[in-house]
């Protein structure tokens, strides 16, 4: 699958780029409008988020709700999966290794007390690298987010394509929409 994101200078150049992808019956999986920062810097500069005479007008979405443009997402969803084969592997492990050595930490809870809490703390030590594994891994153009992060920033408005697998985005439209930049991020 193909994935752009077109930095427009106002909204109604993506409604208008979105009608011509639908009038060139291009299959897009993903057509969603980024709306730019509000801050005192960019707000005079912002063209009105609603849309001029349109018909059927892009939703405008916050960056931050879309996973591909948000490292937090990213790291959050990373963690999360982590978490679901961590934690219970920490957790049988915590047993095992206090089932399996002869450690007297907790002795006065009994053995399956002492087993429980081995598990407890697997089970925390589990959590615990499951943030760390998801802090570790580098995220996939993370170069170019943030350019695109810093755009939005500014005051502009992102549109960001994403197409099917096996079908290329049409790049002569692209281009003819002049947008002020145009950044292919790398398929999945």
């Amino acid at each position: 699958m193909a994935i752009c994101v077109l930095v427009l200078a106002e909204r109604d150049h993506a409604d208008q780029l979105n009608e011509q992808l639908k009038a060139a019956e291009t299959p897009l999986t993903r057509c969603e409008l980024i709306q730019p920062a509000t801050n005192s810097e960019t707000q005079p500069e912002r063209t009105a988020s609603e849309p001029k005479g349109n018909a059927n007008p892009l939703q405008s979405m916050d960056i931050d709700s879309i996973e591909r443009l948000s490292p937090k997402l990213t790291r959050s969803r990373r963690q999360k999966l982590m978490a679901v084969w961590l934690l219970p592997f920490g957790f049988i492990f915590g047993i095992f290794i206090t089932l399996s050595t002869d450690m007297d930490t907790f002795a006065s809870y009994g053995t399956l007390g002492a087993s429980i809490i081995g598990g407890l703390l697997g089970l925390v030590s589990g959590w615990m690298g499951s943030y760390a594994a998801a802090i570790s891994v580098k995220i996939p153009d993370a170069e170019d987010v943030r350019i695109l992060r810093n755009r939005h920033d500014q005051g502009q408005w992102l549109l960001l394509l994403e197409t099917p697998m096996g079908i290329e985005l049409p790049w002569k439209v692209l281009r003819e929409a002049n947008p002020l930049a145009l950044t292919s991020l790398s398929e999945l």
